[in-house]
């Protein structure tokens, strides 16, 4: 693998937008900065993997925020308490004070009684374990006072390619381009354009995907991730991409390829890059006019699987 396809350094951090987080992400090859607050808004339960970036909805806050707050992590990472919410990671004799990357609260009408909603978005820690018969648990609090417990099940990993209609206050520099409303998924060129009808993967080309929720890594992740390409750590659990295309005479999308990623590493924050090589293209696929695709890849683990559309020239 070609390490200038990895990250080089950590850049300052900035507010980029929501701005809950950022990092600087494949300097020579990709150029691609993430902030964001998660993805996933659960309830009672979550399913979730180690690493996992998600948001967790609670009622019952008594205290009321005027707008969303996004720390910024500072030398010392992200702050554990934000406007009095706290959260804690719990598994067996593991205790973990989660770092916070957003909370805000739905709105109220002006007159009458409301209990907003409280969503507040972390990363569920590497110290999750699957296999451990112990249920793992996490505990919202205010004030030091315990108001909510979300239980988690925990899984060998929970996919989800980054998508620009996630709506989760996710900004991606590569998607400056993309209209809003406009549903894109992170998959681009090796030179960091998006892959498009206008800008199409060609075969035999190395792309790059971001995703979240791959799973354990090894080794730990340095923090802050990371101050040389070989410190990235790599993801535990095997990985496949399957391809499919659109035939026009045929009905349903025909098979095409399976392909193992050259990479699956953990470039910083929960945030997996993913890279690919495009297998060749049949003669018979359709031709790629929209933003939907005319091939649609299949991210898949042991346990869960995402897809994207994208276009194949």
């Amino acid at each position: 693998m070609n390490n200038d396809m990895l990250l080089r350094r950590p850049a300052a951090c900035v507010s980029l937008l929501a701005g809950v987080f950022c990092l600087q992400i494949g300097q020579a090859q990709s150029g691609i900065t993430v902030a964001g607050f998660g993805y996933q808004n659960p309830g009672k339960t979550i399913i979730a993997a180690p690493g996992q970036v998600m948001t967790v909805s609670v009622f019952g806050v008594a205290g009321r925020f005027p707008g969303a707050f996004f720390p910024i992590s500072g030398s010392s990472g992200l702050p554990t308490v934000v406007e009095s919410m706290s959260v804690n990671f719990v598994q067996g004799p593991v205790t973990d004070q989660l770092p916070i990357r957003g909370v805000q609260q739905s709105s109220c009408p002006a007159t009458g009684d409301c209990s907003p909603a409280t969503t507040i978005t972390i990363q569920i820690p590497y110290d999750l374990n699957p296999d451990s018969g112990v249920p793992a648990t996490l505990e919202i609090d205010e004030s030091g006072t315990l108001i909510a417990e979300v239980d988690i099940k925990a899984v060998e990993d929970s996919v989800h390619i980054i998508n620009t209609c996630d709506q989760t206050g996710i900004y991606l520099s590569v998607a400056y381009q993309v209209p809003a409303g406009t549903c894109v998924p992170m998959v681009e060129h090796a030179n960091g354009q998006l892959i498009s009808a206008s800008l199409p993967a060609m075969p035999g080309e190395t792309l790059l995907l971001w995703a979240f929720g791959l799973g354990a890594i090894t080794p730990p992740s340095p923090i802050p991730c990371c101050g040389s390409s070989f410190q990235i750590p790599q993801a535990v659990q095997p990985f496949t991409i399957g391809f499919s295309y659109i035939d026009p005479t045929q009905v349903p999308l025909q098979r095409l390829a399976q392909v193992t990623p050259s990479f699956v590493g953990m470039v910083g924050e929960g945030t997996y890059q993913v890279e690919f090589v495009v297998p060749p293209a049949p003669a018979s696929l359709a031709p790629c006019s929209s933003g939907s695709g005319n091939v649609k890849l299949l991210l898949s683990g042991p346990n869960s699987a995402d897809g994207a559309g994208i276009c194949l020239k």
